[in-house]
């Protein structure tokens, strides 16, 4: 199978299957105070899926939900928490017994939660279909190398469902599938890919 990595096109929208990957929910669902240049270009190809008059969708599954949802609140969400309560560097079990118990851990949760509700116009909620069109011997014989385990898991439903993916994750160097990005070291290793060997 060949590589097929591309720049992000804005044109063209509604003629692909799109599924945008974790890093990128989490800039969109809570974009950086500053957003870099790069980050900007990725809400901007967003915001196109909500005024587009063919009303394309994006893909999303339960994997990718509970890899945003949990990310969110352990990542951002509990630092907060810890520097508010003048925590530098909680004892790992903190989370579970300091701030999941706590009323800021359900507000930070149904806020996260409603957020992801106010783009329902322009996502599907797809089965990850587990066990029907992937089976155990495509995710857990003989992992690739770079790819954890939800990214080979979004790649092969991907390779059953025909999504373009989008992400600025430069490890998703797969065969077989769309990769739409502006990760500028992705695009090196394409076009490289592709030169012509002497």
């Amino acid at each position: 199978m060949e590589y097929n990595v591309r720049h992000i096109d804005f044109a063209g929208l509604e003629k692909k299957k799109y599924f945008f990957d974790a890093n990128l929910w989490l800039k969109i669902l809570k974009p950086p105070f500053k957003p870099s240049s790069k980050d900007q270009k990725y809400l901007q190809f967003f915001d196109r899926f909500r005024c587009h008059p063919a009303k394309p969708k994006i893909a999303v599954t339960a994997l990718v939900l509970s890899e945003v949802i949990n990310r969110y609140l352990r990542d951002v969400s509990y630092k907060i928490f810890c520097q508010k309560q003048g925590l530098e560097n909680p004892d790992k079990s903190f989370y579970k017994i300091g701030y999941r118990p706590s009323n800021k851990f359900a507000e930070d949760y149904l806020s996260l939660c409603e957020d992801i509700k106010a783009f329902k116009q322009i996502y599907l909620l797809e089965n990850d279909g587990f066990g029907d069109e992937i089976r155990q011997k495509q995710i857990l014989t003989s992992p690739p190398a770079g790819l954890d385990f939800n990214d080979h898991y979004y790649y092969q439903l991907a390779l059953t469902r025909g999504y373009s993916i989008v992400t600025d994750d430069q490890d998703f160097w797969v065969p077989g599938v769309e990769i739409l990005t502006f990760n500028q070291q992705l695009l090196d290793k394409a076009k490289s890919w592709i030169k012509p060997k002497p």
